[in-house]
C-alpha cells in the first residue's frame, strides 16, 4: 500500500499546480460507468501534495531549455546585449527575450522550452542569424513555454 502512495506521489511531481488539484478532484468523482478509487494509507497524501504545491509556487521556475544567443564580459557587454535583445524581439516577437547579468557576464537568451528538442526548433532559426548560439539549460516561465 505505501509502494502505490509512493508511485502517486511520484507521478504528482510530473504535473503542473492546477494539475495536482484536478487530479485529487478526479480521483474522488465517481461516475456510473467507471471504476472508483480510494486511497487508504496512514500516509496523508493530500499533505504531501500540498507540500509539493507550496514549494512550486516558490520555484521562480520549472526547469527547461532556452537558446543562449551572447554572453560576454567586455567594456561594452551591457550595450552589446541590449541590441541582440532588440533584435530577437524585432525578429522573433512570438518569443520571449531574456537579458541575464550573472557578474561578470551578461547574458541573452530566447525561448521557454520543457525539451531540448522544442528549443532545437527555434535554435536553428536564430542560429541563422547568431552562428554562435547554443541551447542552453535554464529555469524557464510556466506561461511562456513553447
Amino acid at each position: 500500500m505505501l509502494r502505490t502512495v509512493i508511485l502517486l506521489f511520484f507521478a504528482f511531481h510530473f504535473f503542473t499546480l492546477k494539475a495536482q488539484v484536478m487530479i485529487l478532484d478526479e480521483l474522488r468523482k465517481s461516475n456510473p460507468n467507471e471504476g472508483k478509487i480510494n486511497i487508504i494509507s496512514q500516509v496523508d497524501y493530500e499533505q504531501i501534495i500540498q507540500k509539493h504545491i507550496e514549494i512550486n509556487e516558490k520555484a521562480k521556475g520549472i526547469p527547461g531549455f532556452r537558446v543562449q544567443v551572447f554572453f560576454s564580459s567586455g567594456n561594452d557587454a551591457k550595450q552589446q546585449a541590449n541590441k541582440i535583445k532588440n533584435d530577437l524581439r524585432t525578429n522573433f516577437p512570438d518569443y520571449e527575450v531574456y537579458l541575464i547579468y550573472e557578474e561578470p557576464f551578461f547574458k541573452v537568451r530566447i525561448g521557454d522550452f520543457r525539451t531540448k528538442a522544442d528549443a532545437y526548433k527555434l535554435f536553428k532559426q536564430v542560429q541563422l542569424l547568431y552562428p554562435e548560439a547554443f541551447i542552453v539549460e535554464d529555469l524557464i516561465s510556466y506561461e511562456n513555454i513553447h
